[in-house]
């Protein structure tokens, strides 16, 4: 499908989050510039939607992964770290997304995947530039150095333990549990091509966000 048609297309879920009463959003990781080209068009008057803030592609290490291939930018090491962050913010996003672990969809093992050292060149790189950035994060350790590094948000965060969050408490860093994706996505699991033990999986993932 052409981006142009998933904007068109979306314009109806910006509409409807408008009439529930959302009036701002924050959209992670999106393909093709269509998070980018939906907040021009909101701000524009073009477009009837939330206030938008936006990240475009999120940056990710390079894996070895299963068909299809994840979306994002791939980044490996500090130097290709900060390239990428400066790549991201040179599209016009108010917002970088990184993914500080794995976790998500049909790959719930929670492994931190960037080090300390390649998050904070992410986020000062971010800071320096007047963006903010938000790390997915999945188990104890990825949030531990995510919080470390100085994220703004973090994402999902199972696990965590309890000096990582009375350090996010200091730092004020917003916490983004999303507990309805891991639910829905649990609740769908039936109809999607997850490997088995993911329902048991998802369940505790789940679970742990209470």
């Amino acid at each position: 499908r052409h981006p142009a048609v998933t904007a068109f297309l979306a314009q109806e879920n910006a509409q409807k989050a408008l009439e529930a009463g959302v009036t701002t959003i924050r959209n992670l990781n999106s393909v093709d510039g269509i998070d980018l080209a939906m907040r021009d068009l909101i701000n524009m008057g073009k477009m009837i939607g939330p206030r938008m803030f936006v990240s475009g592609l999120g940056i990710r290490i390079t894996r070895s992964t299963a068909p299809p291939a994840p979306i994002g930018i791939m980044a490996d090491g500090v130097d290709a770290v900060i390239h990428a962050v400066r790549q991201v913010i040179a599209s016009g996003t108010d917002w970088v997304k990184m993914y500080g672990s794995t976790g998500g969809f049909d790959d719930v093992t929670q492994a931190q995947t960037f080090t300390f050292e390649e998050m904070k060149a992410a986020v000062d790189a971010a800071h320096t530039l007047g963006k903010k950035v938000a790390i997915h994060s999945y188990g104890p350790g990825g949030a531990r150095d995510a919080v470390r590094a100085g994220a703004d948000s973090l994402e999902h965060a199972t696990g965590m333990d309890d000096q990582t969050i009375a350090e996010m408490v200091k730092r004020k860093i917003y916490y983004i549990p999303t507990i309805d994706h891991n639910q829905l996505r649990g609740e769908r699991r039936h109809g999607l091509p997850f490997p088995a033990g993911h329902e048991t999986a998802a369940a505790r993932l789940h679970s742990a966000q209470f």
